[in-house]
């Protein structure tokens, strides 16, 4: 089963589970049920469409993360050869005319709500997504006609037709959902985000910071004499350099952490699993490359910086003050450096 909090960034993901453990086992166990009860037995293609389901399901469960894109594509094709299979080769495959009315019932309700599914399912690949949709519905509209035929009392003309108009506003409903859901999650990254440096803002550190979290090193860095580059030489000069500083700390922390904007000058990195040896060798290259990139008039920038230890199961935020502490050491002991507080921390 689906465990864990909800990612909105991992929603293909998280629907993808859903999908092939829970959905999937539940219209398995549910046409089981419905054709036994019509006829008594379960013909081979029932079986058949059955073990298809069971033995995705069961895949799933079974492959990596990694495979989840492989499996969704080859899971929608074998679905919608099936359809196409059932379509053509009828007879020969042993489904008799008293099986036509049950089977028909069934995909009538199976594939607007599998066309919704599948638009919210390849979210991350909404063209896909469309395309094996309409291949399905087109199949199983051929079904229907087809199948139709053989009980022309138990359908109108005009069923095959109106499916696929089903089909289409199903998708489109389900398409206007998802695009509603990404700009919904659009809208709450831009205010997580801070604007001048592209960098997770004071709000993101706030609310992901707060949580109990793994030891590591949380760092405040702040650019020296940063009033001194706004007076003299302007705001535009000012916002330059905090996207060089910017830049660089994004660029050496490269996926080892998370570095946000504090605000004014300031910046907040976490390191989660790092100690303060690790971090500070990490800061001082930092250090010399802001030196190296930026500078304003004759003078390279410089930056200071305060390390603080995070206690494992403690919310990193609650480094913040020692940490800060350290950067005023750092300040008032010329700049330019870094200094590190002392390990300690409130007991769990």
């Amino acid at each position: 089963m689906l465990s864990g909090p909800f990612d909105p960034d991992d929603l293909p993901g998280t629907l993808t589970r859903l999908y092939f453990r829970v959905s999937v086992p539940l219209v398995a166990l549910v046409t089981a049920a419905s054709m036994y009860a019509a006829s008594g037995e379960l013909n081979p293609v029932a079986v058949a469409f059955l073990g298809l389901l069971l033995l995705t399901a069961t895949a799933h469960a079974a492959v990596p993360r990694a495979w989840d894109w492989p499996l969704r594509l080859t899971f929608a094709g074998l679905l919608i050869v099936f359809a196409v299979i059932l379509a053509l080769f009828r007879e020969a495959l042993g489904v008799t005319a008293h099986a036509v009315p049950q089977g028909i019932n069934i995909v009538l309700l199976l594939t607007p709500l599998t066309v919704v599914v599948w638009s919210m399912l390849f979210a991350d690949h909404p063209r896909v997504g469309f395309v094996l949709s309409l291949s399905l519905a087109l199949a199983v509209a051929v079904l229907v006609e087809r199948w139709s035929a053989v009980s022309p009392a138990l359908l109108g003309s005009g069923t095959a037709p109106l499916l696929l108009a089903v089909c289409l506003i199903a998708q489109l409903f389900g398409s206007a959902v998802m695009g509603l859901q990404r700009r919904v999650q659009l809208g709450e990254r831009q205010v997580r985000l801070d604007p001048l440096t592209g960098l997770l803002n004071r709000r993101a550190f706030e609310e992901v910071l707060s949580a109990p979290g793994p030891h590591g090193v949380l760092a405040v860095v702040d650019v020296d004499h940063f009033k001194q580059v706004n007076d003299q030489h302007g705001h535009e000069v000012g916002d330059r350099v905090l996207r060089v500083v910017a830049d660089v700390l994004q660029q050496t922390v490269d996926g080892a952490g998370e570095v946000y904007r504090w605000g004014g000058e300031e910046f907040v990195v976490w390191l989660p699993g790092s100690s303060i040896v690790a971090a500070s060798s990490l800061f001082e290259g930092v250090r010399r490359e802001v030196a190296g990139r930026a500078r304003v008039g004759r003078r390279n920038v410089t930056i200071s910086i305060g390390l603080s230890e995070s206690g494992a199961d403690q919310p990193p935020q609650h480094a913040f003050p020692r940490a800060d502490t350290a950067l005023r050491a750092a300040k008032t002991g010329g700049r330019d450096q870094i200094r590190a507080a002392s390990a300690s921390w409130p007991s769990a």
